[in-house]
């Protein structure tokens, strides 16, 4: 695993207290904290004391411009991270507002970095906020004996009470390398793990539910078709007292398929779950793209055509009901298409209807959740915005001044590439990965005028494919301007060419004389500048939150205050810190080697979200990136905990809510409806507390990819409400159970 060198704690300690500051002087909470126009730069940062008076969590609001297409803002308190990598999307002046908690009181030293390009901060002020309880979470995989291996990622997990034992189990979707793991929850704060397959294979996205209606979950597993030239048919694990055998064959499930997101949900209305299984397109195929089984009731099914929908393009589902008639509706994207469902096997297509018309059509979407961000009953819609991994391989490159380091991430086609940089010392090339595209000639590193020629040991090869001379060729190599003096005028050899100008001026360059691999990504350490002439790939994708307003959706981003720009690969939701407003946690990739703390939205109940980047869950020494997760009560202690997945060279993680709140919850154990034995999946589960307050849930997931979860055990943050009038469970079918006169911090069941 390669360690990342992210802006936190000790990293910055150190490299901090070499930079060049400017502003260093002593500041009243009143006072400005900018005199004059502040710029930061690779090589100088801004420092100013503040006094931290009153309540030690405070709005942060700074006015800041940058002249370049995108930039990050990071800020410290004391060498502590309370702001981390800000998104400036585009050129232009900005507001940046986050919620930060200085933990104390007194003189504390701020210290403002900037990455990617120049900053000009205009104003900085900071507002005591007294009302809010700010959401901490810690990594307690360790103590949970959840140790996952480094593992790429594909599009969440999928969490569920499998064994049927009370409390949430999870499916871990694993691209390739490590097969699908079930974690087992222990029930005493640890978990097992094991692996449902013994070989690796081109796994996808899962989901779990009851097709066979037998108590227990079953997990139907997506694979991939190798780039469509070999589509496979799903694997649908029949669960038989935790012993799991493929049943596809046997249930009739068998149409081959470019697999991604499988989905159980009861299209007819019979009270058994169908299946839904959503694929990307097959090169020279003018069949379905998406699939469709309508459950016979006696252990098998049947392929079902349905016009329309099975034509509809996108790889990723979100299973909700966004016109209220208890019936399930999909949103496929992306593009974002919205489909009714009709309860008998037919679909509506209303996406001109209740999409904004600005957003038909648009892509660049990865993932969704439905939230009711003001508690009005209706199912508002929050989507991710995201480069692909083929997208990000174009051009992106990171500088982190601090630990001097370069990330190049670009594609392998037919060009060059120049940059130059600054290195007083020797430079460092390491982190070689070139993605194999039946090219077979080499690239190698030519140092200086005279080309001296060097191997470096790269990755992105299969064993058979690595070439020859790097099978035992170092992963890094270290030079110095000695090694490699002058400028050579020919440069027509695959490689990258580094030579030295004198003076601590270098160039490099990587040479491309045709469509050689896939992607060409490596780093140089030891720099203290960078610079270049051609646009560099600006991540910033902005992200949506959809307000329904029964018959249609308004895009209300800006009002509801999300963040800026980002690079967004996953969402979920759910009440954090149980005050009655449901909240976001939004996975950002971030930089190219380096892990980012992913955002929390915490809905503030009065129509925006606040920013939160200081929340803990993260893990800033994984060398992955965010890629997504689920909000879920792990432990049944009334806080939801996440359960994350850090894509490329990440672990999954498991982190403990631990904010400290007298806010009051509610849990509600959905079980099989007690006439008809119908599942909690879809059911409803509406709330009015003593004084009149109204809350409602649907059981499913808390934010969809291409993994489909069933929260069946609904948690409802209820602020200072004590007692709960009723609570009200209709399943899917019709069938109705109220329970009253409720207590809150209880956990109660429905009556099977």
């Amino acid at each position: 695993m390669k360690f990342i060198q992210t802006i936190l704690a000790t990293t910055l300690a150190s490299a901090v207290a070499t930079a060049t500051f400017s502003g260093c002087v002593s500041q009243l909470p009143s006072a400005k904290l900018v005199e004059q126009v502040q710029t930061l730069t690779n090589k100088q940062n801004f420092q100013t004391d503040y006094l931290v008076t009153g309540s030690t969590v405070k709005r942060l609001i700074a006015e800041v411009s940058i002249e370049k297409p995108y930039a990050n803002l990071t800020l410290l308190a004391n060498n502590k991270v309370l702001v981390d990598n800000a998104n400036i999307p585009f050129k232009g002046k900005h507001q940046l507002n986050f919620l930060v908690d200085f933990e104390k009181t007194g003189k504390q030293k701020l210290t403002f970095i900037r990455r990617s390009a120049d900053i000009k901060i205009h104003s900085i002020k900071f507002e005591d906020v007294s009302d809010v309880n700010l959401p901490k979470f810690a990594n307690i995989s360790k103590q949970a004996n959840f140790d996952t291996e480094i593992t790429y990622k594909y599009g969440g997990p999928s969490i569920g009470d499998i064994d049927a034992d009370g409390d949430y189990d999870f499916v871990l979707n694993n691209h390739n390398h490590v097969p699908t793991q079930l974690v087992t929850n222990n029930g005493d704060g640890t978990v097992k793990i094991e692996r449902l397959f013994e070989h690796s294979l081109d796994f996808h996205g899962s989901a779990v539910g009851d097709y066979d209606n037998d108590g227990d979950l079953d997990i139907m597993v997506a694979q991939g078709g190798a780039n469509g030239t070999n589509p496979t048919s799903y694997i649908l694990l029949k669960n038989d007292n935790q012993k799991f055998t493929n049943a596809s064959p046997a249930t009739g499930i068998l149409t081959p398929a470019r697999g991604r997101s499988p989905r159980w949900l009861d299209l007819d209305l019979d009270g058994d779950l169908d299946l839904a299984l959503f694929n990307a397109k097959t090169p020279n195929y003018d069949g379905p793209i998406q699939l469709f089984y309508k459950n016979n009731g006696d252990g098998s099914f049947t392929q079902q055509q349905i016009d329309g929908i099975e034509q509809a393009y996108g790889e990723r589902a979100l299973i909700t009901d966004f016109n209220q008639d208890n019936i399930d509706d999909i949103v496929i994207y992306s593009p974002i298409t919205l489909w009714q469902g009709n309860g008998d096997f037919t679909f509506t297509d209303v996406t001109t209807k209740m999409l904004p018309k600005d957003l038909q059509g648009d892509v660049g979407y990865n993932a969704a959740t439905d939230i009711d961000v003001n508690n009005d009953g209706l199912l508002d819609l929050y989507f991710a915005g995201s480069r692909t991994h083929y997208q990000l391989s174009r051009k992106s490159i990171d500088f982190n001044p601090q630990t001097k380091r370069l990330d190049v991430r670009d594609d392998g086609e037919k060009g060059t590439t120049l940059i130059n940089f600054d290195a007083k010392g020797s430079v460092k090339l390491s982190d070689m990965d070139l993605t194999y595209r039946q090219y077979n000639d080499g690239f190698a590193i030519f140092l200086g005028k005279n080309k001296t020629r060097k191997i470096v040991k790269a990755k992105g090869f299969q064993p058979t494919q690595l070439p020859a001379e790097m099978k035992t060729a170092p992963s890094e190599m270290t030079f110095s301007a000695a090694d490699a003096q002058g400028w050579p005028e020919e440069r027509n050899v695959n490689g990258l060419y580094i030579g030295h100008m004198g003076n601590g001026k270098w160039q490099a360059e990587w040479v491309r004389d045709r469509n050689i691999y896939w992607t060409v990504t490596f780093s140089l350490s030891g720099l203290s500048d960078v610079s270049y002439d051609w646009q560099a790939n600006n991540r910033n994708i902005q992200d949506i939150l959809l307000v329904n307003q029964g018959d249609k959706f308004v895009n209300a981003s800006k009002e509801w205050n999300l963040p800026l720009g980002g690079n967004s690969w996953g969402v979920t939701r759910g009440d954090v810190n149980n005050d009655g407003w449901q909240d976001l946690f939004v996975y950002r990739y971030g930089h190219l080697s380096e892990r980012i703390a992913d955002l929390l939205l915490l809905n503030t109940g009065k129509g925006k979200f606040d920013i939160i980047t200081s929340h803990g869950a993260f893990e800033p020494t994984d060398g992955g990136h965010g890629d997504m997760g689920q909000l879920f009560d792990f432990d049944l202690d009334g806080q939801l905990d996440l359960l994350s997945g850090s894509e490329e060279e990440g672990h999954w993680y498991l982190f403990s809510n631990q904010t400290s709140t007298n806010n009051n919850y509610l849990l509600i154990d959905v079980n099989y409806s007690p006439k008809h034995n119908i599942d909690p999946n879809a059911a409803l589960v509406s709330i009015e507390t003593a004084s009149g307050k109204k809350y409602q849930q649907r059981i499913g997931s808390a934010g969809e990819i291409h993994a489909q979860s069933l929260l069946d055990i609904v948690h409802f943050g209820l602020g200072d409400e004590r007692e709960i009038k009723s609570a009200t469970i209709r399943w899917r079918n019709g069938e109705t159970q109220t329970l009253t006169n409720l207590t809150a911090n209880r956990l109660y069941k429905s009556t099977p």
